[in-house]
Order: C-alpha cells, then sequence, then structure tokens
C-alpha cells in the first residue's frame, strides 16, 4: 500500500464513521433528550454533508460551497448546545447571529470554484465562536462546583472534547489556503490529520449518545 492509497482510505474514513454513527442515533432516538438528539442531527447532516460532496466531487469536480453548509450545521447545533448549557443566553444569540450572516455573506462572496482562491474565512470564525463558548461553559462549571460534580459530570467531557476538536479545526483551516498554494503536499497532510481527528470526534459523539440514549428495550 502507497502513501496515496492510505490517504485516501483516512480522507473517506469519516464517512464510513458516520454511517454507522446514524445507525446509532437512529436506534437510540426515542430515548435521547434534547441534547443528545441535537448531536444526533449534526452526525446525520454531516454525513448528508459527506455523501453529497462525494458525489459533487466525483461528477462536477467542485464541491468547495458545501464547507459553507456544513459551517451554517455546526453554527446550529453548537450554538443551540451552549445556549442550552451556559448562562449568558445573549452572548450565545448575538453569536449565532454573527456567525450566520458572516457565513450567508461569505458564500455569495467567496469564489468557492477556484480551489487557489478558495479561503473559507466563516469556517474559521465559526470554529473560534464556538470555542469561545466552549471556554465560558468551562469557567462556568468551574465556578459552579456543586452543578459541576453532582449534574454535569458528562457534559463536562463533553465540553472538553468539542474545545479540542474546534480548536484543532480552527489551527487547520486557518492556513489552508496559504498552503494549498505554497505547499500542496503539506496541504494533504493536513487534510488528513483533520479526517484523523473528525473520526475520533464523530466516534466520541458516538460513544457519547449511546451511554446516554435509553434502547427501546428499556
Amino acid at each position: 500500500m502507497n502513501l496515496n492509497h492510505f490517504f485516501d482510505i483516512i480522507t473517506y474514513a469519516p464517512t464510513f464513521v458516520l454511517i454507522f454513527s446514524t445507525s446509532v442515533v437512529v436506534y437510540k432516538y426515542h430515548g435521547l433528550d434534547n441534547i443528545t438528539k441535537l448531536l444526533g442531527y449534526y452526525l446525520i447532516g454531516s454525513l448528508i454533508i459527506s455523501l453529497v460532496a462525494y458525489f459533487l466531487g466525483k461528477f462536477l469536480g467542485n464541491n468547495l460551497f458545501l464547507f459553507f453548509v456544513l459551517t451554517l450545521l455546526e453554527l446550529f447545533v453548537f450554538m443551540k448546545l451552549y445556549y442550552s448549557l451556559i448562562k449568558k443566553k445573549r452572548l450565545v444569540i448575538s453569536l449565532a447571529i454573527f456567525g450566520t450572516v458572516l457565513t450567508l455573506a461569505d458564500s455569495i462572496y467567496i469564489k468557492a470554484y477556484d480551489v487557489k482562491l478558495f479561503q473559507p474565512y466563516s469556517k474559521i470564525l465559526a470554529t473560534l465562536l464556538i470555542v469561545v463558548l466552549a471556554l465560558i461553559y468551562f469557567f462556568e462549571l468551574i465556578k459552579d462546583e456543586e452543578k459541576l460534580y453532582k449534574d454535569e459530570t458528562h457534559y463536562l467531557s463533553l465540553n472538553s472534547m468539542t474545545l479540542c476538536f474546534f480548536a484543532i479545526q480552527f489551527l487547520a483551516f486557518l492556513p489552508l489556503n496559504f498552503l494549498v498554494n505554497a505547499d500542496r503536499k503539506m496541504a494533504d497532510y493536513v487534510f488528513v490529520s483533520n479526517a484523523i481527528v473528525l473520526i475520533i470526534f464523530y466516534g466520541y459523539l458516538t460513544h457519547f449518545i449511546w451511554k446516554h440514549g435509553k434502547s427501546l428495550k428499556q
């Protein structure tokens, strides 16, 4: 197996993880609470985007505009998640509106048909906004130790994983346009590393849903 073939396998692996994740969501759906359902919608939406991206890339040769669709999905899911978890509701609403408006404007003005000119500013900003909310929730939990130890220990784990995932996404996408134009091989390594991170994150969310959702038999 050469390196390019290995890269191809890793790149497509998140889609197969999402297929399994969607199966878990469907099986557990009626036993899920609002937050785990929200995470389930994220996994299902990510699977749909991944499949559409594959077919558009294969038959049209360009699927870059789906970055904006994915960004809107992430904003909707994780802004709604943190709206449910943190105390500063107005801040969440303001960041959600700001991120959504920028993403829509970005989708209009950014040249999504040209790989060399494409720079997903809204994707970078959306990941940063989610990181900010994850940090806010983290500090809220630290201040409220009773809430942390009695009620929301599992949300601390979810928040920590979300924080790590979107921080890595931010660092990965920030120099993307430069890497594509200056060092394509390095860009390929970034894409493969990002795929591995996606596998870990999707796997964690799937485990979280399985662990905190009740099966129909229960």
